[in-house]
């Protein structure tokens, strides 16, 4: 017979399987590791406050605490850099250091990027920068993968119209 966990001991051992996942989804939406730091730490200690209320049936522990962070980075962004735009974004985030073909090509995406929502950039990053399925995107937006898969070629349609007219 299992070992019965306390929930303590059950959320440490989520916290452990999950933490690789959120930091990553994390620090590349972020400008540095510290700020990244700040704000899966603010996640987890959101998610330890509120465990009680996590349902495995809704979704896994890693999705759950990632939206938690999704909501923390927003809080962050709107504290911290209230005039935050798609031209603050550090190219860390998108560019190879020292390959410049990269960064004009990190350049380029982050203009096209502009004429997107907020909601499509988000399924464009969690497809494209995080390398997810469309199931895995409409888990973690509380969405069905029909909609992400709609909204995802109604994004690339608007990027490419501006590719073919601005750029």
């Amino acid at each position: 017979m299992g070992h019965i966990r306390s929930p303590e001991q059950e959320f440490e051992r989520l916290y452990l399987d999950s933490y690789g996942m959120v930091y990553g989804y994390v620090r590349a939406r972020m400008g540095t590791d510290a700020e990244a730091e700040d704000v899966v730490a603010e996640a987890y200690l959101k998610a330890a406050r509120a465990f009680d209320s996590f349902d495995p049936e809704r979704a896994k522990f890693g999705t759950w605490v990632t939206t938690i962070a999704k909501n923390c980075m927003s809080s962050y962004y709107r504290k911290e850099h209230p005039s935050y735009d798609l031209g603050d974004v550090p190219e860390s985030v998108v560019a190879v250091e020292g390959d410049q073909d990269h960064v004009d090509d990190a350049l380029l995406v982050r203009q096209l990027l502009t004429c997107l929502n907020e909601e499509e950039r988000e399924i464009i990053a969690l497809k494209y920068r995080d390398g997810l399925r469309n199931v895995d995107i409409a888990e973690s937006l509380n969405m069905n993968a029909s909609t992400v898969s709609t909204k995802l070629a109604a994004a690339l349609t608007k990027m490419r119209t501006m590719l073919r007219k601005d750029v």
